[in-house]
């Protein structure tokens, strides 16, 4: 520890990155980077490459840790009430108790694991043998519910999140509402309803009771908004004169959807990309980009087409590397005005992993006119993203839009 550190009392502290397992805080009065001691145990057995540096919210700057494990750091250590910080909704991570108290079940999981490893002499870091595999989804499975447990007889957090209700009321989102027979559930997971006798997908139902209007129609939901963002905006993400840009690695997406062994992809990318910093940072690199050159619809649609082979390595990154993507990515461009595209863009890239979720379902069109349109079966809510998007889309975006609700009346077979 430097001089002058080992006498700091660290009374003054901020958190790096509230997400990290393993969080790493700032001594304002020193500046001495820390982590809590009751992190020590479970950090020095599952995370010990956490331990020496950390990176900062927003920028992704990586920091060195100089002072180590110290005492009386963290909020819960220091006598004071927690601060909710819930992730984003996932695969996998839904539900608000998974989503609010994501870090004590993940402390949870690995006190346990870290009890049976030591009980028979086991390497923590280890799942390869059945008998360790059952124990980490033992674990799994019972911090979850020590944690369920704990939020029901005295809550850590309260969840002030805004209702469906209540967003679609502030909005003024019109709710097409639509009496449908639901199909029995069989061997697929997907909702179905009946379309006179025929099983479809709940967006199906909602495209073919536009079309009986005049519409057109197309599934959008966020990866065409990807692509269109990867195609448009990798020579600026990507650019070599930004001094943030650095070569990484990613596996290949197309590996994944193979179910075979990944492979490294090499691209360049700066390490603050899809932050609100980065859009702060680059302000005036993204206005040169997204000029009024943009503005011109077949300017638009050339430069599109003439940068969809470069910009691979980015779109693979963001997971916008299908044909499929294009496409619909093209025919966003054919039908939305130029400046709504530009405006888009910019908006992604402001802050790119808070906005690029949450985009409907549909993209309807006609001769002068479109809309987008969201999707919901009886049981299905919105999620936080989507009503994060709604709300962007009233004072941002402007993009004309409903959601189409289609009420259970019956199930049959």
């Amino acid at each position: 520890m430097a001089d002058g550190q080992d006498k700091c009392p660290h009374e003054t502290i901020s958190c790096l990155n509230e997400y990290d397992f393993i969080r790493k805080y700032r001594c304002k009065g020193c500046g001495a980077v820390m982590m809590c001691d009751c992190d020590e145990t479970v950090g020095r057995a599952f995370l010990p490459h956490q331990l020496k540096v950390g990176s900062e919210y927003g920028t992704r700057n990586r920091v060195a840790v100089t002072a180590g494990f110290q005492p009386h750091i963290c909020r819960d250590c220091r006598g004071l009430p927690p601060e909710p910080h819930p992730r984003a909704e996932i695969h996998g991570q839904t539900s608000k108790i998974k989503r609010y108290y994501w870090r004590e079940i993940w402390r949870r999981r690995y006190e346990l694991l870290l009890g049976w490893a030591r009980k028979h002499g086991w390497d923590p870091g280890s799942r390869r043998e059945p008998a360790a595999q059952a124990a980490w989804n033992e674990a799994d499975a019972r911090a979850l519910a020590e944690i369920k447990e704990l939020h029901e007889k005295n809550p850590r957090y309260v969840y002030d999140e805004e209702s469906e209700e209540d967003v679609i009321e502030r909005c003024g989102v019109n709710v097409l509402a639509q009496p449908v027979t639901y199909a029995r559930r069989s061997e697929t997971k997907r909702v179905q309803v009946f379309d006179g006798k025929e099983r479809v997908s709940v967006e199906e139902y909602a495209a073919r009771h536009f079309a009986r209007d005049g519409w057109e129609s197309c599934v959008l939901e966020s990866r065409p908004f990807h692509a269109l963002f990867g195609v448009m905006m990798w020579p600026l993400v990507q650019d070599p004169g930004d001094e943030e840009v650095q070569i990484v690695g990613t596996a290949d997406r197309r590996d994944f959807d193979a179910k075979r062994k990944g492979h490294p992809i090499w691209f360049a990318k700066p390490k603050d990309f899809g932050s609100a910093a980065y859009g702060l940072r680059r302000a005036e690199a993204i206005a040169k980009h997204l000029s009024s050159e943009m503005l011109n619809r077949s300017d638009l649609l050339r430069t599109f087409n003439c940068w969809i082979e470069p910009s691979w390595t980015l779109r693979n990154y963001l997971w916008a590397h299908k044909d499929e993507d294009i496409r619909t990515a093209r025919r966003l461009m054919k039908i939305l005005p130029p400046a709504t595209i530009v405006e888009i863009l910019q908006y992604l890239v402001e802050d790119y992993w808070h906005h690029y979720l949450g985009w409907p379902d549909l993209l309807l069109w006609k001769p002068g006119e479109y809309l987008l349109v969201e999707v919901k079966s009886s049981g299905d809510k919105l999620s936080e993203d989507q009503k994060r998007w709604i709300g962007d889309n009233v004072v941002r975006l402007h993009l004309p839009f409903q959601m189409a609700k289609l009420h259970k009346t019956a199930v049959a077979d």
